[in-house]
């Protein structure tokens, strides 16, 4: 939920009050956002572990 705020300005206090199908849908909306940001991670550290290696091997 720190997206919400950080990026769309909703306060936690804001979030309280919503009634649960709003809440249902800003939660969805945030996955959606969070999602390819996080694969993006995923796929850097794994690229940059694969050139650790290759370097460790080339050393080897």
């Amino acid at each position: 939920m720190y997206l919400l705020f950080r990026q769309h300005h909703v306060l936690p206090s804001d979030y309280v009050k919503l009634p649960p199908g709003e809440k249902l849908v800003l939660q969805a909306f945030v996955m959606a956002e969070c999602l390819p940001k996080a694969l993006e991670g995923i796929r850097w550290r794994a690229e940059s572990e694969r050139m650790k290696q290759e370097e460790a091997a080339a050393y080897a």
